[in-house]
């Protein structure tokens, strides 16, 4: 009969993967150290992170030995990658005011739905200042 101490089981092999990717993977890699302006404005960058992670093994014996031991011979392997891609830059002004400049990859549709939507808050803003200043007069 043949026993194995030194097996190692698929759930190790994961449970030991996914802790390496918590060390690699923080809340810093998303939103990263923000920088401050002379003139008081801050920007953060906003960044997206993509992680995949595949296991796989199996487990090896000629047929008797299956049946009388309780470890049998076994490989596995696993792996991990992560990409971090920019998505953009949260814009705080010192007045208060916050923006976000988006620099993904757009299609056609976003750039021109983003483009209406400044133009509609510009328009918005100038028509808010103009009514403020016929109360002031």
């Amino acid at each position: 009969m043949r026993t194995y101490t030194n097996s190692t089981t698929i759930n190790e092999l994961i449970s030991n993967a996914m802790d390496k990717l918590k060390t690699i993977v923080d809340s810093s890699t998303i939103v990263g150290e923000s920088i401050k302006t002379e003139d008081g404005v801050t920007i953060v960058p906003i960044s997206k992170v993509t992680v995949g992670f595949v296991v796989g093994g199996g487990e090896y014996a000629d047929l008797s030995s299956r049946r009388v031991a309780n470890h049998f011979p076994m490989s596995g392997g696993s792996s991990g990658g992560m990409s971090v891609s920019p998505v953009g830059f949260l814009i705080i002004q010192a007045d208060g005011a916050v923006d976000f400049v988006n620099v993904e990859n757009k299609t056609l549709y976003q750039t021109i739905v983003n483009l209406v939507n400044s133009v509609l808050r510009k328009i918005d803003d100038d028509q808010t200042a103009q009514k403020e200043e016929k109360n002031e007069n």
